[in-house]
């Protein structure tokens, strides 16, 4: 089974967790053993799994990666007008928001084992946003059954 979610964010850097509707998949599925893969179909939104039903805690995460990649976007090179599809209609100085994606998840993979996702007792699956707000922003999702 594959799917795309899409999800519309409010701020320039948040976490939102995805765990439900991730569940609401695998219920669909009807798998009751396999392997769920996510992945992020945007360079500057990753996926995490990491307590984020905890709102200090994702506080952190984003302040944390904004100290290891500073804001200031005009120190780097890239810019959104540089784009060789020629689709920029505003210069969007997002280079921070592309180094700060390598430094996390483009993709997860958990194991289904029940017809659930094997999540240890705190953790949930997220997608956090670097460089929003933004509309539809999509995560493919793939649900294998395992072999008998």
């Amino acid at each position: 089974m594959r799917e795309d979610l899409s999800f519309n964010t409010t701020k320039k850097a948040e976490v939102i967790t995805i765990t439900k509707n991730l569940e609401k998949l695998v219920k669909k599925s009807g798998v009751k053993s396999g392997t769920l893969i996510a992945y992020s179909m945007h360079t500057t939104v990753s996926l995490i799994l990491q307590e984020s039903a905890e709102p200090k805690l994702c506080e952190d995460i984003v302040d944390q990666l904004t100290k290891i990649v500073e804001n200031d976007g005009s120190k780097y090179k890239h810019t959104c007008a540089d784009h060789p599809s020629g689709l920029c209609k505003i210069d969007n100085i997002n280079g921070p928001s592309h180094v700060r994606q390598l430094l996390t998840n483009q993709s997860l993979l958990i194991d289904i084992m029940g017809g659930k996702m094997m999540l240890g007792e705190w953790q949930d699956v997220a997608l956090l946003e670097l460089d929003g707000p933004r509309k539809n922003r999509k995560i493919h999702v793939k649900i294998i059954m395992e072999d008998k």
